[in-house]
């Protein structure tokens, strides 16, 4: 049974009540009788939306129901420094409020009602670096009426554009910082308006100007890492440097972009990358890497030379599934997408953790009810799903 607060006439405008719950499956009948709609489906649980951003704690996953809700998908997150949060995905309100595309949460789970960048398009890739947020993604106008082609940089105080603009003529996917450069990772193939860069390209973080570094890759990326002198991506290629062969995953070195002799030959895509010491963490839809050992939607690599470590979650669900993004802290890792089993049996949909050094999966089952995408970015304490958690 569930109790409906609120109604309005046909001939009136609609409005969603947020207070609603919600069930995590089709509902194929519904009789109202007086205050009270009974419904019927293929659900098994009804409980209160969260709307598709959700803070869960890394003990046992329990959702802070103080946060704000998220009318829209959330595809980015990172700290804004002060114990708060920037949020960036294709959403149109955050906690009532209007915000298109990017929001900023404070520490006391309010939306800051004085930082609004206003963005026309979804936001895929977030990062900090000072007093600066830099966001990629699929986007032309920012602050309501300046042009920013799929990046822009803002101020992290006041949300306005600053003057970088590296102008890419396709959308971007992953970013990442080292020193004075910014390593852009997505479907582009010219920066700055008129210099050739194939789907990778480095800027300097101040001018926006693109630098000589030129992995020239042959295929979508949709994540990158950095560490050391290394820069790591993931994607849906098969070819770097022109003529390299590296099949969805590949590193540079920092300053030439040539390619290293890295290369974990995966057979599928990669959506999502995460570092821990010398072990690179690689999650997406593939179900084998160097060559022909078995590792489904998860593995683990060397960071140096690319062997395949014996950490094996083995995740799977759906007939395509995926994992969607990575986290690691402390000595788990976290991973989130679409998949409902891991290890082999052990039910887990859309979130699970597992132990760094072993691949077993932990107790930390937040059990969410739609994909979880949070594409690249750190899911240990902030965690974004499709439709609501039960």
């Amino acid at each position: 049974m569930l109790c409906i607060l609120c109604g309005a006439s046909l001939t009136q405008a609609q409005t969603v009540n947020q207070n609603l719950w919600v069930t995590n499956g089709q509902v194929n009948a519904t009789v109202v009788v007086g205050n009270t709609a009974y419904i019927g489906g293929s659900f098994t649980e009804v409980g209160a939306a969260s709307g598709q951003g959700v803070v869960l704690d890394t003990i046992i996953g329990n959702r802070d129901a103080a946060f704000p809700k998220v009318a829209g998908s959330v595809n980015a997150v990172v700290s804004d420094g002060n114990g708060g949060w920037i949020i960036g995905g294709d959403f149109n309100a955050v906690g009532g409020l209007t915000r298109n595309g990017l929001a900023r949460i404070k520490s006391d789970k309010n939306v800051d009602t004085m930082w609004n960048p206003n963005v026309n398009g979804p936001l895929y890739a977030l990062l900090t670096s000072g007093n600066t947020i830099y966001a990629g993604g699929a986007f032309s106008m920012v602050n309501g009426n300046v042009m920013r082609n799929n990046l822009a940089a803002f101020n992290l105080t006041t949300g306005t554009a600053s003057s970088w603009n590296p102008n890419a003529n396709g959308w971007v996917n992953g970013l990442v910082v080292s020193g004075n450069t910014i390593f852009v990772g997505g479907n582009f193939n010219v920066v700055n308006g008129s210099i050739g860069r194939n789907y990778l390209a480095a800027f300097d973080i101040t001018t926006g100007t693109a630098t000589s570094w030129n992995p020239n890759v042959n295929g979508g990326v949709n994540v990158l890492a950095v560490s050391g002198s290394t820069v790591y991506a993931g994607g849906a290629f098969t070819m770097v440097n022109g003529s390299t062969t590296r099949n969805n995953l590949a590193s540079f070195d920092i300053t030439t972009g040539n390619a290293t002799e890295w290369n974990p030959n995966v057979n599928s895509s990669v959506r999502t990358l995460a570092v821990s010491g010398s072990t690179i963490y690689a999650g997406g839809s593939f179900t084998s890497v160097n060559g022909n050992i078995v590792r489904n939607r998860l593995a683990a690599f060397n960071s140096t030379n690319g062997t395949t470590r014996a950490w094996n979650p083995n995740v799977g669900g759906f007939s395509f599934t995926l994992v969607n993004t990575l986290a690691v802290s402390g000595g788990t890792v976290y991973a989130g997408g679409d998949f409902t089993f891991v290890n082999g049996s052990s039910t887990r949909n859309r979130l699970a953790a597992f132990d760094l050094t072993t691949g077993i999966v932990t107790a930390w089952n937040p059990n969410a009810n739609g994909d979880v995408y949070l594409w690249r970015h750190q899911i240990a304490l902030y965690l974004l799903e499709e439709c609501s958690l039960l």
